[in-house]
């Protein structure tokens, strides 16, 4: 320690009985250097045990009680000396931190050590600045001696920051098998900015939001679990247990969370960078947080948003480690269905990010699929199954379509295309004329069916199969579908099937009967699937 300045207040009357008591200590402007990490709370009872002086002398005694007896030291025999005020003006304390040995600094601290008799309670009451906030600290252990000597004291932890306000009250030891338990109440506008302002993790810029958490907490300096948790995330409520490990390297966060309602979105753009809010779809997305964060967590809640969708009885998990982040829906009720869903990003150097969406889909509502996609309100009714899988390298939201590969597909029941007159269609359909499939009529298209298949690569989506199956006949489709500008390149051919002749006069009854005969009409489709067109083909 350097110190521009030490003033001492030594009482008078304690001087002239021939002793000498300081009753107050003013450090103005000192500059702490600790220059080794300190891996346990423990070297500091141990340094104080070993130093000269009364203060020695006592911590000594101290831990001589506490080996004797360390369920219940018995410190009646420990003499009690006087201590006094410690009052810090302006002071600077620098150090490594356990964990990676990197370099922090707390600057502007200002406050006062209050230890009047070492058998009694110390407190410290103070400000300072730490990763450039302002920062209030109140603390005060009930058995201080104890606490340094190894033994377990009472202890209450007060501080309240702009990122983070946090309360602790209960007990802690600081022997080698350090250890603390009692509750534990925080608030932060931010989590992401919590967790960044204290150097545990840097997080995607997509703000996790507003954070509040109450509970029973145990552990030690690398482990903590907290039990009994109810929390608020984003202003949806959440009850369930957590345990954070700070590993060498990257924390690790494991638990179970169960909600009443929740914003998926929301809550995942903290850990995944989801495009939306504060992210642009164009920017570079960052893998950073796959290497400084390993994450294991188990959400379910009742009734949940993801965008535009609304989900129920949703089971999710959201899994961070090995470079690989996993949002992971194993189960969901929406669009009148079932869903499950999984969303994978991986880190496989070299500067590659691979991306991976499945989303598969029971019993769910085409109306609502159709909405979703841009189709509007045309399709109705209609239940059946989807299956969709994409995969390939992805560096921007805004491109990842276009680099995608993967499959879709696609099978419906019965339903119906409002406003289409399917018979006009097909009388303009042999006709040379051009016509738009958006003109307003109150005819609609009734099917028994409607199955498609598809392969996509590199953001186009080529049929393999498309069929519709009608009361009168069966309407099939080949070409491609851009999935970024929604173009359509399609012929469209509808087969219906014609009468057979009747068998002639004298015609044997074993005679073979004649093939099933078709007429076709065949037409091309261009435009965009929001906004389709029609041309007759003339040629076959």
């Amino acid at each position: 320690m350097q110190a521009e300045r030490i003033e001492v207040d030594l009482s008078l009357i304690s001087a002239l009985a021939g002793n000498i008591e300081f009753t107050e200590t003013k450090i103005v402007r000192p500059r702490f250097v600790i220059d080794e990490p300190i891996k346990s709370l423990s070297q500091i009872g141990e340094a104080l045990a070993k130093s000269d002086g009364r203060i020695g002398d006592v911590v000594r005694e101290a831990r001589a009680a506490v080996e004797a007896d360390p369920a219940k030291p018995d410190m009646s025999t420990v003499s009690s000396q006087p201590f006094g005020r410690v009052r810090l003006e302006d002071a600077m304390v620098t150090f490594k931190r356990p964990i990676n040995g990197a370099e922090e600094q707390i600057s502007s601290i200002s406050g006062v050590f209050d230890w009047p008799q070492t058998s009694g309670v110390a407190s410290f009451r103070g400000t300072a600045i730490w990763h450039g906030e302002e920062t209030e600290i109140d603390s005060s252990a009930t058995r201080a001696l104890l606490l340094l000597a190894g033994g377990t004291s009472p202890l209450q932890v007060n501080l309240s920051s702009t990122p983070l306000t946090l309360s602790f009250n209960g007990s802690a030891n600081i022997s080698r098998d350090q250890f603390f338990e009692g509750t534990l109440s925080l608030t932060s506008p931010s989590l992401r900015r919590t967790l960044e302002w204290s150097r545990m993790a840097s997080v995607p810029n997509a703000p996790i939001g507003s954070f509040a958490l109450d509970a029973s907490v145990s552990g030690s300096a690398n482990r903590m679990k907290l039990d009994g948790l109810t929390a608020t995330l984003n202003d949806n409520p959440a009850k369930g247990g957590i345990e954070v490990v700070l590993n060498e390297g990257a924390p690790s966060i494991t638990g179970t969370l169960a909600f009443e309602t929740l914003d998926l979105h929301s809550v995942f753009s903290g850990f995944m960078p989801l495009p939306g809010g504060s992210t642009s779809s164009d920017s570079v997305i960052s893998t950073d947080f796959l290497k400084q964060l390993t994450l294991d967590l188990r959400l379910s809640t009742q009734k949940a948003t993801l965008g535009p969708v609304n989900l129920s009885k949703v089971a999710a998990t959201a899994q961070i480690r090995n470079g690989r982040a996993i949002f992971d829906i194993g189960e969901a009720s929406a669009f009148d269905g079932s869903v499950a869903a999984s969303f994978q990003l991986a880190d496989e150097g070299d500067g590659v990010t691979l991306g991976e969406l499945r989303l598969n889909g029971t019993d769910v509502n085409s109306t609502s699929i159709a909405s979703l996609v841009g189709l509007g309100s045309r399709f109705e009714l209609g239940k059946g199954t989807m299956s969709l899988v994409l995969k390939g390298p992805i560096s921007r939201w805004s491109s990842a379509l276009a680099n995608a590969k993967g499959t879709l597909s696609m099978r419906f029941g019965s339903g119906q295309i409002r406003s289409l007159d399917f018979n006009s269609l097909l009388g303009k359909a042999k006709s040379d004329r051009f016509f738009s499939l958006n003109e307003k009529t109150d005819a609609w298209l009734a099917f028994d069916r409607l199955e498609i298949k598809a392969n996509i690569m590199d953001g186009v989506a080529a049929l393999d199969t498309a069929q519709m199956q009608t009361k009168s006949g069966m309407l099939n489709f080949a070409g491609i579908v851009t999935l970024i500008g929604k173009s359509l390149a399609l012929t469209g051919d509808f087969a219906a099937p014609v009468a057979a002749p009747a068998p002639a006069e004298g015609a044997a009854a074993d005679a073979p009967k004649p093939e099933p005969a078709f007429s076709h009409t065949r037409f091309f489709i261009g435009g965009s699937w929001d906004n389709p067109f029609i041309s007759p083909i003339i040629s076959q």
